[in-house]
């Protein structure tokens, strides 16, 4: 069996993560924010490897490939590149990320069997208990290569979750300013007053959006028309990124704001009082936001999204030690956001919106609790690095 190229000195350790795209922004995010930590953070070298740039390029502006910023080498993923398909074995990594189990080029693999680099695959992120029992696990292959599964998750058996160092100050001294939150939402083109409510909407196409804002329009309207009703602020805003929704057109309790890049969405999640998001990047960055949130699973065929979402939702009710009417208010507006599209389901969102917002102060409380508890707990990154560098 081929013996491993020793590695250079822990510092200067080199790490490639490759990125095929396949949910438009959430892969492409997930991998910018790893990489941009691993080299900011743990002074590693970095490159990432992507194969649609111009995704990374909505998210991170002036992104392209060629570019080095924040410390992390851009490159465009070409399988006929010379320095994919046929790299000398030094050319190769000391550890290699595969992106949610992408196949690796088959060039590069090959220079692996003489590199022996550590090789993970980082899986997508999961709240269901099956995490922790296959999170870790090695996978001999025939050349003698051994790829290892690595699962983000919510234990400290899991992977963890992506968590900057400094994530939690920033948004503390977002929340401390009290014009911070009016000042950005007004850059924005949102006529922003002190005390006002807003809702963010981060959604795929299929989502029940008019119903939606109809919901929302109809218990403000008879919250004006009965004062003494229990019920949501005078009037919220649901601010939507341009694209997302388009077909909605102008309704009334609705802004527009432009599609922002990572560092400006987590100011927008830290400027509103609900938060609906959808796959996993924007997931997580919301559940650090320590707002509430309801989330949108990428939907699978035959349901198979559904243990996702429940075992999500298991996990967060009990964390945040929710009382039981926002646990049930909760649960049954995420089943309702979640049901396959059709005319008889549509309606159950709107349904489901008004304990939500009769709930909301619990649910408030509820998100500090699970953010305080989550933060016992070491970052995916760190996990990472720790996890590699027990395999050098």
């Amino acid at each position: 069996m081929p013996t491993r190229t020793p590695a250079v000195a822990s510092s200067g350790l080199r790490w490639d993560v490759f990125c095929r795209v396949v949910d438009n922004l959430g892969d492409a995010a997930i991998c910018w924010r790893l990489a941009r930590q691993l080299a900011n953070e743990h002074s590693l070298t970095v490159r990432l490897w992507i194969d649609q740039p111009e995704a990374l390029s909505r998210l991170v502006p002036d992104a392209r490939p060629g570019l080095r910023r924040d410390r992390v080498s851009i490159e465009c993923w070409r399988d006929d590149d010379p320095r994919l398909s046929l790299p000398e074995p030094e050319q190769v990594a000391d550890v290699v990320i595969a992106g949610f189990a992408c196949e690796l080029p088959a060039g590069y693999r090959h220079a692996m069997t003489s590199r022996r680099p550590v090789w993970i695959n980082l899986d997508y992120l999961s709240a269901q208990a099956w995490v922790d029992t296959h999170h870790g696990l090695p996978s001999p292959k025939s050349d003698g290569l051994i790829e290892s599964f690595f699962f983000p998750g919510f234990t400290p058996e899991s992977g963890g979750l992506l968590r900057e160092a400094d994530l939690i100050d920033r948004c503390e001294r977002f929340g401390r300013d009290p014009s911070a939150r009016i000042d950005f939402l007004r850059s924005l083109g949102v006529d922003a007053e002190p005390g006002q409510r807003f809702m963010s909407l981060f959604c795929y196409p299929d989502s029940p959006v008019a119903e939606l804002i109809d919901g929302i329009n109809a218990i403000e309207h008879q919250r004006s028309d009965a004062p003494c009703t229990s019920g949501p602020p005078d009037h919220w805003q649901l601010l939507i990124p341009e694209g997302i929704a388009p077909e909605l057109g102008d309704r009334r309790g609705v802004r527009r704001v432009p599609f922002l890049p990572q560092i400006d969405y987590d100011r927008l999640l830290w400027c509103c009082d609900l938060n609906w998001v959808r796959g996993e990047d924007s997931l997580v960055r919301a559940l650090w936001s320590g707002r509430p949130l309801i989330w949108q699973a990428y939907r699978q065929a035959d349901e198979a999204h559904r243990p996702k979402l429940e075992a999500l939702i298991d996990r967060w009710v009990a964390v945040a030690r929710l009382p039981e009417p926002a646990a049930n208010a909760w649960r049954n507006l995420h089943t309702a956001w979640n049901t396959a599209p059709d005319p008889a389901s549509r309606a159950l969102t709107a349904a489901a919106l008004r304990p939500i917002f009769e709930q909301l102060p619990a649910l408030e409380a509820g998100a500090g609790r699970w953010r305080s508890a989550q933060l016992q707990q070491s970052d995916l990154a760190s996990r990472l690095v720790a996890f590699a560098s027990g395999k050098l």
